[in-house]
């Protein structure tokens, strides 16, 4: 997929801490959107089979450990699936 430009603004001391860890901000900036995209909606997998687990009854455990696995799918899909 192309990349787009875009502005956004950061506090000054995130962009020192950005700059830091290396020359190139946009891919720095896809890196940390990547991550952090992806991590909600592994969060969103936790809470919806937390939900899932108490309106059947069922064990919370059992929910925590699928919510798990389907996690691991989803970083594995990255933002394409």
């Amino acid at each position: 997929m192309p990349n787009r430009s875009i502005s956004i603004s950061l506090d000054e001391r995130l962009l020192t801490q950005l700059d830091a860890q290396g020359p190139n901000r946009s891919a720095l900036v896809s890196e940390a959107l990547t991550q952090w995209l992806t991590q909600r909606r592994v969060d969103a997998l936790h809470i919806a089979y937390a939900d899932l687990a108490k309106l059947e009854g069922g064990d919370l455990n059992a929910a925590g450990e699928d919510a798990i696995t389907m996690a691991f799918e989803v970083l594995a899909q990255g933002l394409d699936g």
